[in-house]
């Protein structure tokens, strides 16, 4: 059959149409998917081990596969040490409770977060370590040092043992919810703060006051966040390994083991590979399991609030509180700032004294002030490890950010098939909640056997792999916040893109901030990977602070000047960039 038209000449041959239609797809270029490639490679510095740990934990000794190795789980002290991991997830689950409540009080009274909010952030800034170096000064034994036993004994006349058996874990704890209450408070705050104006008077406009306005607005509204706080704080608190280990002496360390720690012993004391391999999978899976809130709140909404994409109207804002309200706010606000606060003047006020007078006398006394244990900290090595932490920590930020950018844009905005990018999006979550135990083993016979223990750049990229899920998953959110019709016709075609960016670049360089300033504040204070998996020539500051430890009471004043010297740079970086690392971690609630 032909058939002219505008000059054309079409011939058609027609033939009967047999077999069932097949519908047409979308054509997919393979040039984005390259994107990704760089992070697939630096994923399988942590896929390959993990892979290698699966494994040795189901083969028996005579090569065969079974569950023969997870009979290790039968031990006694395996057993205690998955109980106390579990106590410590009741103590994160309480800690979210406190902290919301918080977070609530200080949105209801205006004020209070004006002294409150610094003192929060300065123990969430320092690491465990440092936590841990701070509280066994405050509970030494001795009330001539310590300051919980001075003031105990001075009210009872005499004072227990604060780390001994048993009361170890009010030392323990008090340290944990120190660290950890300025972060849940903020994330709860930034929640509260992005509910709509609108909403608030109209519900307060009705009579929903109290308890009835807690249950029908604010709970329901903080479920994202509320997911993200307790899935964060559940890991912490199943991951608590070098808290124990500074904090509680020797001989009783097994009464507060935990399964990271048990893991440890077991691979110390020579216990074959297939059982220490077990018990990190068993504690793989008690985070794992714990991750599956954090996989159905990312699924339902993408991260934590929705955003802003226009100004709120200011005619509609919160109502100014009375004087006397803000003034109560101020007053109850600067009261509880300086009482959480303290800790952090205790370690500063001894180490600035000197190490003689420092295991002598409380940070109270005035006697023997000066540099001492600051020049005793230099020489233990404390400026070289100073050097080597700048170095690992930008590395491993810069790695990060290089590789991050570029994947969490091929997730969101990609056109990645809707089965592959949530496979892509669940590997990250399980990658981001892997514990350390899972890969330690395998990687470090892997680097020393390729010549490169002591390594700055090796640990640095394993510092990059290990937080390149979360970071891939929070970039993603802030990409994927732009409207999905605005979304769809950029993907027709490059210009349109421009207008993308533009509306998600106020929940992008957020969230960008967010990344850079968290990751390196973590490489800053780690612990856990250096300790398991570094050579003798990297020497973060971390470990030194772990030696001089060691002899606490002869080196109380040493110990607290290398603490001090570490947290500085990490407390200036988050006190400097909080309000942007908080609206990033919630994908930005303000315009």
């Amino acid at each position: 059959m032909g058939l002219q038209s505008n000059g054309l000449s079409l011939e058609i041959v027609g033939r009967e149409i047999s077999g069932r239609p097949v519908p047409g797809k979308p054509r997919r270029p393979l040039g984005p998917y390259l994107l990704g490639l760089p992070a697939l490679l630096l994923s399988c510095l942590l896929l390959v081990p993990i892979g290698v740990t699966v494994v040795a934990a189901f083969r028996r000794p005579d090569g065969s596969f079974g569950l023969a190795n997870f009979a290790v789980m039968g031990d006694p002290a395996a057993l205690h040490a998955v109980g106390n991991s579990l106590a410590w997830i009741a103590v994160a689950l309480a800690l979210v409770v406190v902290g919301f409540l918080l977070a609530l009080v200080s949105y209801r009274l205006p004020g209070l977060s004006t002294f409150l909010q610094p003192a929060l952030v300065i123990p969430f800034a320092v690491s465990v370590l440092v936590s841990g170096v701070t509280f066994r000064l405050i509970f030494d034994a001795t009330p001539e040092r310590g300051t919980v036993t001075a003031v105990w004994t001075k009210l009872f006349g005499s004072s227990p043992v604060w780390l001994g058996p048993g009361l170890f874990w009010l030392v323990l704890v008090s340290a944990f919810g120190w660290t950890w209450l300025g972060y849940v408070v903020s994330l709860f705050r930034a929640g509260l703060e992005a509910i709509p104006d609108d909403v608030s008077r109209t519900l307060t406009a009705e009579g929903v006051t109290g308890w009835r306005r807690l249950l029908a607005l604010e709970l329901p509204l903080l479920r994202p966040i509320t997911g993200v706080v307790t899935l964060t704080l559940v890991i912490a608190a199943v991951r608590v390994f070098d808290l124990v280990l500074i904090v509680v002496p020797g001989p009783m360390q097994g009464d507060a083991d935990v399964l990271g720690l048990n893991w440890w012993r077991a691979a110390g004391t020579g216990e074959p590979a297939g059982r220490t391999a077990a018990l990190g999978v068993v504690l793989f899976a008690i985070v794992a399991a714990v991750a599956v809130i954090g996989v159905r709140g990312l699924r339902r909404r993408r991260w934590a609030m929705p955003v802003r994409v226009v100004r709120a109207d200011p005619a509609v804002g919160r109502s100014r509180p009375s004087k006397r309200v803000r003034r109560i706010g101020w007053t109850v606000g600067f009261a509880v700032g300086l009482f959480w606060i303290l800790p952090a003047v205790v370690l500063v006020a001894t180490a600035l004294h000197s190490p003689r007078e420092a295991g002598l006398r409380g940070w109270w006394s005035l006697d023997g002030i000066g540099l001492e244990s600051f020049a005793a900290a230099a020489n233990a090595g404390l400026l070289r490890a100073l050097l080597s932490t700048v170095l690992i920590s930008t590395i491993a930020t810069a790695v990060l950010l290089v590789i991050a950018v570029p994947t969490a844009y091929l997730v969101a905005w990609g056109g990645l098939p809707h089965w592959l990018g949530r496979l892509v999006t669940s590997s990250f979550v399980v990658l981001a909640v892997t514990p350390v135990q899972m890969y330690a083993a395998p990687l470090r016979d892997a680097i020393g056997s390729a010549g490169l223990a002591g390594s700055r750049v090796a640990l640095a990229l394993v510092h990059a792999a290990a937080g390149l899920p979360f970071a891939v998953l929070l970039l993603r959110s802030a990409f994927a916040s732009a409207p999905p019709v605005l979304v769809a016709e950029a993907l027709q075609g490059p210009a349109r893109q421009s207008a993308v960016l533009a509306t998600v670049q106020r929940t992008y360089r957020p969230a960008l901030v967010a990344v850079a300033v968290l990751e390196f504040a973590l490489v800053w204070n780690d612990f856990i990977v250096g300790f398991l998996i570094s050579g003798p020539g990297t020497t973060p500051l971390s470990l030194v602070l772990w030696g001089e430890a060691r002899q606490f009471s002869a080196a109380s004043g040493t110990v607290a000047a290398a603490a001090v010297v570490a947290s500085v740079v990490p407390v200036v970086l988050l006190l400097s960039f909080w309000p942007t690392v908080v609206r990033g971690l919630t994908v930005g609630s303000k315009p």
